[in-house]
């Protein structure tokens, strides 16, 4: 068996250096160890698991491969596992999708140190012309291959970073599609009586983002005060459901509700507990507002096509479910609303989110700003 230690280095710019010293077994022909040298340069734990992998090669090949050796793949793995402890679980679980379905079929059987700038620049264009990826989606998993690749220079795997120079789609901002006055009543008349209604009202009057109204619970509403308190977002890592709290403060907020949504409330939660009286142990007690007969809630992706489903059968123009968010700030917008009371109820943590919405007015929003300037400046 190999032996290894490691040994601080002083740097000058103070940063943690690490020099490992791994030696092999005796030579059974020369009788000499063959000793072996490489520098971390970062925390102590990464060079103790950057140790036992040489000790791991050297003793499964009698003479050690470089990690630069490695396939992308199995890098990537690494860079997951070792260097993101800590990111959320969701965000793990994107990253992993991405790299497994975009990033591995193309490159991950390809040695890390053999990765060129043309060959990064190929996958990129694939991504883009032959499987149609969107812009920013191609960006999302370019900047993981970056990031580890960065990672890799770091730890002097390789001499520099492979996706320097590389061109990637140019972005093209999303023009979000809303509802004008005619099409929310006509999607108001399609969706009432049906078991959409709540659903879409508390899209439209509030504008809440899918997660949102899937992780919005009984004990949020605070009839009394006419207040829902928006506390928690149900977002999807991997196959399980999670429910946990927005990414910013800005989206922990209070929504005052108006008369009509206090009724719809108030008559769904009457059937809520008759549904739980009705149907006993059957009965899931989840809480939720949004849910199945049997008190089972929905995940985003479910109210997603759910909407999807309703649209289509109802010939309603064609619009994302996260459109509806934007149909609600439009509608507050057309009313006069300032846009920093909009940006508080949408939960917006900066105000420049929210004064995009000014490109999605509608034009009748656009005449009616014609018809004021010239009032004011020719009447």
């Amino acid at each position: 068996m190999s032996t290894g230690h490691i040994r601080k280095r002083p740097t000058k710019d103070g940063k943690p250096s690490y020099q490992l010293i791994v030696e092999s077994e005796k030579d059974p022909i020369t009788g000499k160890r063959r000793r072996f040298y490489k520098t971390v340069n970062g925390t102590k734990k990464e060079a103790e698991v950057t140790l036992t992998r040489m000790k791991a090669e050297i003793d499964g090949s009698g003479a050690i491969a470089k990690p630069s050796a490695l396939k992308l793949s199995d890098w990537m793995a690494e860079w997951l596992e070792l260097y993101l402890p800590n990111i959320e679980a969701t965000t793990r679980a994107n990253y992993v999708e991405r790299i497994t379905t975009k990033l591995n079929p193309y490159l991950g059987s390809t040695p890390l140190k053999n990765i060129q700038t043309s060959m990064v620049q190929q996958w990129v264009n694939d991504l883009s012309k032959k499987e149609n990826l969107a812009p920013k989606s191609v960006k999302n998993v370019y900047l993981n291959l970056k990031a580890a690749l960065d990672k890799a220079v770091l730890l002097n795997m390789i001499p520099q970073n492979p996706c320097t120079g590389v061109e990637l789609p140019k972005l093209v901002k999303y023009q979000a599609e809303v509802y004008d006055d005619i099409e929310i009543e006509k999607l108001l008349q399609e969706t009432k009586g049906t078991d959409m209604y709540l659903f879409i009202v508390l899209e439209i009057s509030l504008g809440l983002r899918r997660g949102e109204i899937a992780a919005l619970e009984w004990s949020d509403i605070d009839f009394e005060k006419s207040v829902i308190h928006i506390t928690k977002n149900r977002v999807i890592a991997g196959k399980e459901k999670i429910t946990k709290s927005p990414k910013s403060q800005a989206g922990i907020r209070d929504l005052y509700i108006g008369e009509h949504l206090h009724t719809l409330l108030s008559e769904e939660y009457e059937r809520y507990q008759a549904d739980k009286k009705a149907m006993g142990g059957d009965f899931i007690d989840s809480n939720l507002v949004i849910r199945q007969k049997n008190g089972k809630g929905f995940s985003p992706d479910s109210l997603t096509q759910k909407w999807i489903r309703f649209r289509k059968i109802h010939g309603l123009k064609e619009i994302r479910l996260h459109d509806l968010r934007h149909t609600c700030a439009t509608a507050m917008l057309s009313a006069g609303v300032s846009p920093k009371v909009i940006q508080t109820r949408l939960g917006h943590s900066d105000i420049s989110v929210t004064m995009n919405i000014y490109t999605h007015s509608l034009p009748s929003m656009n005449k009616d700003a014609g018809d004021k300037i010239d009032e004011v400046l020719f009447r």
